[in-house]
Formats: structure tokens, C-alpha cells, sequence
């Protein structure tokens, strides 16, 4: 599969909407956050600046993505994510996995909730 930089894939998009927020579990106003750090370990690398493909994403709320205190957006990205206890990257790649699997992907970020 290609894994081109910044690739947009509106299905996968959609797909990651329908699933709980990976922090708190709610099923409304869920986000599909962008993983902006780089992990050459996982092939995922993009310059300073540039968007990654849309497969680099995770269900977030709009609190826990942009708006409250402490969102993934207010600060380091990395930290945000290893405050709450989850491998965003390893979650991000098994989503894509299961893409369009609406159910599937809600047990993934369901046993991501609960291995914090």
C-alpha cells in the first residue's frame, strides 16, 4: 500500500468520525486528529510543515483534538499522547487496517482505552 505523504483518503477520513474518542470514548463531535510527530521506526516521516497522509489519524473529540485545555493541538503532540497512555501510531496503523469496519475499529480503540 503506498504511503505517499499527505495522501488524502476521504473514506478512511469518514471512517475514523464514527469511532469513539480515543481519550474519553464519546461517540460525538469525534475528529479525525492528524499524527504530525515523525517515527522513522514506522516509516512515517514528513517534512516540517507538511501534512501527513490522511492514514496517520486517530478519533479524537473536539475537546481532546482542539478545544480544551491541554488538547492535542495546544502543545507537544508526542506528550499529549503519552500522557494518555496510548501508542497513537500503533493505533493509527491498526485502524487502517480495518478501515470502513466500523465495528472492528471500535474494539481497536476500545482495548487502546483500556491498556492505559
Amino acid at each position: 500500500m503506498g504511503l505517499g505523504h499527505g495522501a488524502k483518503r476521504p473514506a478512511h477520513l469518514a471512517f475514523i468520525r464514527r469511532l469513539p474518542c480515543a481519550v474519553c470514548g464519546v461517540m460525538f463531535e469525534v475528529e479525525a486528529a492528524h499524527v504530525r510527530f515523525n517515527d522513522a521506526a514506522r516509516g512515517k516521516l514528513q517534512a516540517l510543515g507538511q501534512k501527513p497522509d490522511d492514514r496517520w489519524t486517530a478519533p479524537l473529540c473536539a475537546y481532546h483534538h482542539r478545544t480544551g485545555p491541554g488538547a492535542q493541538h495546544s502543545g507537544n503532540e508526542r506528550a499529549f499522547w503519552e500522557k494518555q497512555g496510548i501508542d497513537v501510531l500503533a493505533l493509527c496503523e491498526r485502524l487502517f487496517e480495518v478501515s470502513g469496519d466500523v465495528e472492528g475499529g471500535t474494539r481497536i480503540v476500545m482495548q487502546a482505552r483500556r491498556l492505559r
